[in-house]
């Protein structure tokens, strides 16, 4: 065995020990029955046959692992892993098969990590499931791809081509199984709506691209996906970091309204910037990466999502995403022709105060006459039970005045915890709360240029 095979298993294994798993090497492991036999085909297609088989291995495990079924998610990683480390030397060899096998051993400890920061949220609301964990399985290849009526394309704030996949998603929200979820997203979207269009259109993105978050997490601001991405626009952490997003032991702000969509905006600004002013490749790097969309050109030679996606060079999930995103916005700007009628939720209104002193949720919501958890609700980026000093605290509407007299009448210490009770030893650790975060500028690699399709 070559010092690269060799290198190969240890790698595979180290990242299965890590998420908990571990390969018995006396394990008799069924053989992939979908891996061809195929001595004179192109070495091209080898490969792919190859990568399919370890993927099919792999989304199997992943299921499994979604439901809790851990030991059979173990044997499917294990088998997806031998997919590759028992091809032949020259597969192994290929360029595609390596990239492969390090993205597979990283999604398998991304699954993992996901699990372990979703239990580490132990003071934050239930976490709720992202929807866009779904999307890769969502199969529209039985649904129509003719429209009933042609979309208006000038109803749009932005520029796009429409395909059948589009019409596909369209019939899939509308007379499909995602009927339910365009119904809740409507209704819940109107708490963030307006707020969201005013942040699109002062950090130049079209306000339609607000109902991305739609796709996200049906605009869920506790959605957590395996991933540990968090919020209505999904960010995983170090992207949040990336544009500004304070996480921290008392705050993380991927699930602040405001401060999320200020960063979502500015993030599919730098997208749109990076990929030629092309808003379908900032949407899809927004799923997958601007790296590996990057990639998926390079093979290609053309800047166009639907060329990508034509041959097969994006993820799944991505494939996905996009056209689902049109497809929503199209049903979101003209509901009742595509047979809803749903009342938004009110937008979400509310005064803010700043605490001069950390403050337990407890006692601000005894000043205001509400409960802790409506207080709670209010701010969803509170990680526990009390706030940082010099928080900005959300509080119903009109009662911010009341609230100020009431709140500077008490001392600091008498503003984590209510009379006759103890300040909780956990919250009192670090009260004062200070920024331990670091935002970074974003990289600027200025514009990218590529051939275009004619």
């Amino acid at each position: 065995m070559s010092f690269r095979t060799r290198l190969c298993v240890a790698s595979f294994a180290c990242a299965l020990a890590t998420c908990g798993f571990t390969i018995d090497a006396s394990a008799q492991v069924q053989q992939p029955a979908t891996l061809p036999n195929v001595p004179s085909a192109s070495a091209d297609a080898a490969v792919r046959a190859l990568i399919a088989t370890a993927e099919q291995y792999y989304k199997q495990g992943e299921g499994a692992f979604r439901e809790g079924k851990f030991a059979e998610a173990q044997k499917s990683f294990k088998a997806a892993v031998d997919v590759v480390v028992s091809a032949s030397p020259e597969l192994r060899a290929q360029r595609d098969v390596q990239t492969y096998a390090f993205e597979l051993r990283g999604r398998i400890e991304l699954l993992q990590a996901g699990v372990r920061k979703a239990v580490a949220e132990k003071n934050s609301e239930v976490a709720v499931g992202s929807y866009r964990d779904e999307l890769a399985n969502i199969d529209v290849s039985s649904l129509s791809g003719l429209p009933s009526r042609q979309l208006d394309l000038t109803r749009f704030d932005f520029k796009f081509t429409v395909t059948s996949e589009v019409y596909q998603f369209i019939n899939f929200y509308t007379n499909g199984r995602g009927r339910k979820t365009m119904e809740h997203g409507l209704a819940r979207s109107g708490r963030y709506r307006q707020m969201a269009e005013k942040i699109f259109a002062e950090e130049g993105v079209p306000r339609d691209l607000i109902w991305l978050a739609q796709v996200e997490s049906v605009w869920q601001t506790n959605a957590l996906s395996f991933a540990a991405a968090k919020g209505i626009w999904q960010f995983i952490p170090g992207t949040g970091t990336r544009f500004g997003l304070r996480q921290d032991s008392f705050v993380d702000q991927r699930c602040s309204p405001e401060a999320s969509t200020r960063a979502a905006a500015k993030y599919l600004k730098f997208l749109h910037d990076y990929f030629a002013g092309d808003w379908l490749l900032a949407m899809a790097a927004y799923n997958c990466g601007e790296g590996n969309v990057e990639k998926a050109i390079a093979r290609c030679g053309y800047a166009d999502f639907w060329e990508l996606h034509q041959r097969g060079l994006l993820p799944n999930e991505t494939k996905n995403y996009v056209p689902a995103i049109l497809a929503v916005i199209a049903v979101a700007k003209d509901q009742k022709r595509f047979g809803f009628s749903i009342t938004p939720e009110a937008p979400l209104q509310f005064d803010t105060f700043r605490t001069s002193s950390s403050t337990a949720l407890a006692v601000a919501a005894d000043l205001l006459k509400v409960s802790p958890d409506a207080l709670r609700s209010l701010n969803p980026e509170l990680k526990r039970n009390v706030t940082p000093e010099g928080f900005n605290l959300r509080i119903p509407v009109g009662t911010r005045a009341q609230f100020e007299v009431a709140y500077n009448a008490l001392s600091p210490k008498d503003r984590l915890s209510l009379p006759g009770t103890t300040p909780d030893a956990g919250e009192m650790a670090n009260t004062k709360g200070r920024n331990k975060y670091r935002s970074e500028n974003v990289s600027n690699k200025g514009n990218r240029r590529y051939r275009t399709r004619n």
